[in-house]
């Protein structure tokens, strides 16, 4: 089974997960970045040459095709788990963990690095924390469907080793 993070932006899917990859000696796949290898250009070019849909339809298909790699920990875009039968999909392969942040800290991490990310592009940063807010609003039955959630904004080695453990991730079964 895979373990996968959901979350906004920002919320350290990519940063948690890497970690939790290494301790567990499990790969790790960021689905941003295998998108952009596959599009050999950046989701936001992406985006504007060919529209959200047809971004969305990449994802979901890239998703899909992950579930049936060897196990691994997946970090998946902000809006992944929005996709229809995506959260039942990786439900179904894995244990989905929501990492839930604040909009104020999810705007402190973000702000000044918006201009690759399509849907804060065009944000003033001024508004960055109330967009973000309602945009998770929006986002929160998606997300609600994971197995569980992590609401620590820091992860010592302690508190990763207590958070696999509760899952049932012990990891000298995972070696």
């Amino acid at each position: 089974m895979h373990l996968i993070f959901v979350g906004f932006m920002g919320s350290g899917k990519t940063t948690l997960g890497k970690r939790i990859a290494e301790k567990m000696g499990r790969p790790f796949i960021d689905m941003d970045v295998r998108l952009e290898d596959q599009f050999g250009c950046t989701i936001s070019s992406f985006v504007e040459e060919f529209g959200m849909d047809a971004f969305r339809d990449e994802e979901d298909e890239l998703l899909r095709n992950i579930m049936r790699e060897r196990e691994s920990v997946i970090a998946t875009g902000g809006g992944t788990p929005c996709a229809k039968g995506a959260m039942e999909w990786m439900r179904q392969h894995g244990v989905v963990v929501h990492l839930s942040v604040s909009p104020k800290v999810l705007a402190s991490r973000l702000a000044g690095k918006c201009e690759n990310r399509p849907l804060l592009a065009d944000v003033k940063p001024k508004n960055l924390e109330r967009t973000i807010g309602m945009q998770l609003l929006v986002r929160t039955s998606c997300y609600g469907g994971a197995n569980t959630k992590w609401e620590d904004v820091e992860y010592n080695d302690e508190l990763i080793d207590s958070k696999l453990e509760s899952l049932g991730w012990r990891l000298r079964e995972a070696l």
